[in-house]
């Protein structure tokens, strides 16, 4: 993959972006998660950890599909 075909898919909490880089795996969607909060303890800048520390890029032409799966699971947690 290259950094300028990423487009970002997701903004939220770890726990949440684990599970969607799992079920985005499961159905062939290559993906990238970047955990900020990490980063940041790595660099030794770390601090309380946010609702929107991840962030998860799929390639542009796997969007649409990462969106409606992504979307699909935001969904199930309200029911």
């Amino acid at each position: 993959m290259k950094e300028n075909d990423l487009v970002s898919v997701y903004v939220g909490t770890a726990i949440n972006a684990r599970y969607l880089e799992a079920a985005l795996a499961q159905a062939n969607i290559a993906c990238l998660m970047r955990n900020n909060l990490d980063e940041a303890n790595h660099a030794g800048f770390g601090g309380p950890g946010t609702d929107d520390s991840c962030q998860i890029f799929v390639e542009l032409q796997d969007y649409e599909a990462a969106e409606k799966l992504i979307f699909d699971y935001e969904n199930s947690k309200k029911e």
